[in-house]
């Protein structure tokens, strides 16, 4: 396959050599504006009546020769539409250079009327052309349905040429993210940006990836998530903000993880974590009702259906565990639970203290079972270092996630702004990282001057955005809804 590629590649080289010796330069600017296919197909009856010439340019996705005519599918990412090439009308020496130059994957310019074919097909007649870009590699014949699912990931740029499912699904995340801007903003949010590169990586348990400032001569972290900067805008006096951006997590990749990813986090002044439960059921429903205007709030997932119009259910961490694993997290110790995990043959992170290993044991037996749009709540504290108390559990944290589909979607929580319990947390997190739990958060004392200046009560959520497009479009993996997922380095041949 390797050769047969080579061989082609090199008589299309050959070509574009031939061409510029003859006069033809096959990469022009373009000099003439042009009209989208979409847009004359959406006034196709004027132009066919009117026989108005316009000038259309694609590329050429299939060319069908017919003695003295060739018909040629042109698209231009808008839509497709036919061109007929007249060795009548175009003359016998230009139709010829149509013949032996012009290949399937090139780009063509194209000018002429308009007309109905007598199978019915929309098509242009061309009476001038020219090229206006050279593909030196072969489009592949089959392309959906691909085996090498890694191929398609790497060459995503013909993944979505050749799979209209595919190019459908990043059409329908641009939707999305509209969608999700515009309940924010009408929200009452403003959009900001925060920095990609800390000097502390903060706002979630993560371990982060590092690098190196030479300028400063200082070593710097991708960001794992915006949550202390956004944090210190609402200590800036910003009643309600937002930030949509990628974050980095140096940990594993699976169905539901990529080490980047895109991250929506927003936080409101004078609310609390319930605030935030009902603000991200309305966002969701807004979200759906945009996306899928035609399902009534309700998705197919697995051969369920699940229900986003009935009111979401809340249920506790603790409940949940002794539901699906048989524990009692109160009173049980770590030691007990470890040993619980080990039977189970659940794996348990280094370092892990008793929330985490809890968090482990949640992750295995209880959420998968969690189909239907559910807030848990009230983790244990040492899960949520950013996290206030419960008003209504002083024990537990005034938190909670969005979890459908057996996936975690949300994550929100009342903030904890009072310094002094905060450095705290941030202490016991770091004895944490001692024992060897690399994902526990870093002390930030920064942040902690920040919160000593005062910051209201305030609620924030998280959404990953990757997850949620999976969701609304059907996809079991991040990566289907990634333009460009992280991927192992290609095996070089020998």
């Amino acid at each position: 396959m390797a050769t047969n590629l080579s061989k082609i590649k090199k008589v299309k080289i050959q070509k574009v050599a031939a061409l510029r010796a003859s006069g033809v330069e096959p990469y022009p600017e373009m000099k003439e504006p042009i009209m989208p296919i979409a847009a004359i197909l959406k006034q196709f009856d004027e132009f066919a009546v009117s026989q108005k010439k316009a000038r259309i340019a694609g590329r050429v996705i299939a060319k069908r020769e017919h003695g003295g005519a060739t018909f040629i599918d042109l698209f231009d990412g808008t839509a497709k539409i036919q061109a007929h090439y007249k060795q009548d009308i175009l003359g016998p020496d230009v139709y010829r250079f149509l013949i032996d130059y012009i290949d399937i994957g090139d780009f063509v310019e194209s000018q002429g009327p308009f007309f109905i074919t007598r199978r019915g097909e929309q098509t242009q007649e061309v009476v001038l052309f020219s090229i206006i870009a050279k593909a030196l590699m072969p489009l592949p014949e089959k392309w959906h349905g691909l085996a090498d699912v890694d191929e398609r990931f790497r060459k995503r740029y013909l993944d979505i040429l050749m799979n209209e499912d595919v190019r459908k699904i990043f059409v329908q995340r641009a939707v999305i993210m509209k969608a999700l801007r515009d309940f924010l903003d009408h929200e009452g949010y403003m959009e900001v940006e925060t920095p990609v590169l800390q000097a502390i990586p903060g706002g979630a348990i993560a371990q982060p990836f590092k690098t190196r400032l030479n300028a400063l001569k200082m070593d710097l972290f991708l960001r794992v998530a915006p949550e202390l900067y956004l944090k210190r805008l609402i200590v800036g006096g910003y009643p309600k903000v937002y930030e949509i951006g990628r974050c980095f997590r140096n940990e594993g990749m699976d169905a539901t993880h990529n080490p980047d990813f895109t991250m929506m986090e927003c936080y409101a002044a004078y609310q609390n974590y319930k605030d935030g439960m009902a603000f991200t059921e309305r966002m969701i429903r807004a979200i759906l009702s945009v996306a899928l205007p035609e399902s009534h709030l309700q998705l197919e997932r697995d051969g369920k259906m699940i229900d986003f119009q009935s009111p979401f259910a809340v249920v506790k961490f603790t409940d949940l565990l002794k539901k699906y694993a048989k524990i009692d997290y109160d009173a049980m110790s770590a030691a007990e639970m470890a040993k619980k995990a080990k039977q189970l043959g659940i794996a348990i992170p280094k370092g892990a203290g008793k929330g985490k290993i809890a968090d482990e044991l949640y992750k295995a037996l209880a959420r998968p079972s969690l189909i239907h749009p559910t807030f848990m709540t009230h983790h244990p504290l040492e899960l949520s270092p950013l996290a206030k108390r419960a008003f209504d559990d002083e024990t537990k944290a005034g938190r909670f996630q969005l979890i459908v589909g057996g996936v975690e979607m949300a994550n929100g929580y009342s903030e904890l702004n009072d310094p002094s319990e905060q450095l705290a947390r941030f202490k016991a997190q770091d004895k944490l990282r001692k024992k060897g739990d690399v994902e526990a958060q870093p002390a930030d004392y920064d942040f902690i001057e920040a919160l000593e200046y005062g910051m209201p009560p305030a609620m924030g959520v998280g959404i990953g955005i990757e997850r949620l497009i999976a969701l609304v479009t059907g996809m079991h993996s991040v990566r289907e809804v990634m333009l460009f997922p992280t991927m192992r380095p290609k095996k070089q041949k020998k």
